[in-house]
């Protein structure tokens, strides 16, 4: 894509550098689908075209939304579907009713050949495990498999902008797309992927005039040979999912896909502050773009990304002695808020916010567009619930859920949150933590000091709690429980007014739980009828 030189990377604004000009803006990504198009025709990105899956034979894993989704949209274009879940057919009838009118065959309570048998292709579900011997089976026949992002992106008419990371993707796409939402450039913003809203649920909605902002997860991203974003967004990287991928390694192979196949036309979002973040930039050949949340490391100034960096960023700066965003555009600093207006609590967000400023620049949205949908965001989306989300204050005491903090650095990032109450009010060791739930590999140690810090009493709920009592031994009390309700009843017990019990387990909840969200509602129970 050919580079304009200007303020605003995708304008070409004449004499005035801060112009709004809706029209280039179009122009831009319209130039940017062209080649993607053009990538398609001379096969470098080998898009079939949905036409080609007629009569073709495609085995789909995994009857959960994803699944059922890429089955619908397939065979609207001609495929013959079989669907096969591990789950039994009466678990499943409210997945399954959606797929009543449609011609698709099931193999169900657990993956035999036959369900491969003759199959074209292969498309897993993000929850369905590679190595499982049913899919050993297909590689060894030869069987392409391909995850429902990869096939949907494929068939994708809109730019697509990705958004992935350890902690904070949900926040910083609904951002992103708040951001976009406002500036009218688009005909409509989709809002897709591990959010909860498969992309392949969408495809047939949308045009070129519209715009994508996906939350992508590992689990989706390792499933990816051609995936490419417009703008791709790496927010950190931190221990998760180790169970699956078995190696942080692992992890950050299956994460780098995101830019594995962006080019000089493209764009990726990286935190400078982010140790992992340098490996990224080594790994591809987009444009590289960065936000920072340390006052003393600027951007502009870092040198690690000195001689790499584009001429688009954000961070912090301070002006009149409050903290203030600003994107950064061929030198120029453009104010967009302080933090301390910003609707959502916690260090953690500013980086998020930060990043989708980043998003917003690169595709020349004015900072005065930008504060208004940043000032105007709520926490509405059920994408948020579950995110250190408070409860209610009972007899002093406020209750917060947390449980989305399935990993060591969503439950940091909830401490950090702390960090900024305890400035705020004047007080530390008011915190009540209960910890717990099926261990994905996490490493607890960057836990120590703010626990040290902060947490009065430790509740251990759920399976997998040795290696959590062994780490914080000597730096509070530390309580067992085997039920959520005994964790709140405890809780409530030895609290005091002023105190803060925070459910942030830092751990997966399957040991119990179907999910986080089933975690956090037995919390909020449990707070609820203490009142």
């Amino acid at each position: 894509m050919e580079r304009i030189q200007s303020c605003y990377p995708f304008l070409d604004c004449g004499i005035y550098p801060n112009a709004y000009c809706i029209k280039h803006i179009k122009i831009k990504v319209n130039h940017w689908m062209e080649h993607l198009q053009s990538n398609i025709i001379e096969g470098k990105l080998l898009n079939p075209g949905m036409g080609t899956y007629n009569n073709k034979k495609i085995t789909v894993f995994g009857a959960n939304r994803s699944g059922i989704a890429i089955a619908i949209l397939l065979h609207g274009n001609g495929a013959k579907i079989s669907i096969t879940d591990s789950r039994k057919k009466d678990e499943l009838s409210d997945e399954l009713r959606q797929l009543n009118e449609l011609e698709i065959d099931f193999f169900l309570g657990g993956h035999s050949e036959d369900c491969i048998k003759d199959s074209d292709l292969i498309v897993v579900s993000p929850g369905v495990p590679l190595d499982i011997p049913i899919l050993e089976k297909a590689k060894q026949d030869g069987i392409k498999i391909l995850g429902e992002l990869e096939v949907a992106a494929r068939h994708c008419p809109a730019p697509i902008i990705a958004i992935t990371g350890t902690k904070g993707k949900s926040t910083t796409t609904l951002l992103t797309a708040a951001i976009l939402e406002k500036c009218n450039i688009f005909n409509s913003v989709v809002v897709a992927g591990n959010i909860g809203v498969p992309l392949s649920s969408k495809i047939t909605e949308l045009t070129p005039k519209d715009i994508c902002v996906v939350e992508v997860s590992s689990f989706q991203l390792e499933t990816t040979k051609l995936f490419c974003p417009l703008v791709s967004v790496v927010l950190n990287l931190s221990r998760d999912h180790l169970d699956r991928h078995g190696t942080m390694e692992a992890y950050f192979t299956a994460k780098s896909k995101i830019c594995k196949n962006q080019t000089e036309s493209e764009w990726i979002v990286l935190n400078i502050t982010d140790e992992y973040e340098r490996r990224f930039a080594e790994n591809t050949y987009a444009q590289k773009t960065y936000f920072s949340d340390d006052i003393n490391s600027h951007t502009s100034s870092n040198n690690w990304i000195k001689d790499k960096a584009s001429r688009i960023g954000a961070e912090l700066r301070i002006k009149n002695e409050k903290i203030g965003l600003y994107s950064l555009n061929h030198g120029r600093a453009n104010y967009v808020c302080d933090t301390e207006e910003l609707p959502l609590a916690g260090a953690h967000n500013i980086r998020n916010v930060l990043a989708a400023i980043v998003v917003g620049t690169i595709l020349g949205i004015q900072p005065s567009i930008m504060r208004k949908a940043l000032l105007d965001f709520t926490r509405t989306h059920p994408a948020l619930e579950h995110a250190f989300e408070k409860v209610a204050t009972i007899n002093g005491v406020d209750y917060i859920n947390d449980s989305k903090a399935t990993n060591v650095i969503a439950t940091n990032a909830a401490l950090e949150s702390i960090d900024r109450i305890s400035m705020d009010q004047q007080y530390s060791k008011r915190v009540i933590l209960i910890m717990g739930g099926y261990d994905k590999g996490n490493d607890y140690s960057s836990l120590v000091e703010p626990i040290q810090r902060h947490v009065k009493s430790l509740i251990l709920l759920g399976e997998h709690t040795h290696n959590i009592q062994t780490t914080f031994n000597d730096c509070c009390n530390i309580d067992h429980v085997s039920k959520m309700d005994q964790a709140v009843e405890l809780a409530e017990d030895i609290s005091d007014h002023g105190d803060i019990v925070l459910l942030s387990p830092a751990n997966a909840s399957f040991d119990m739980y179907s999910d986080y969200k089933a975690r956090g509602e037995a919390f909020k129970k449990a707070v609820l009828d203490l009142s």
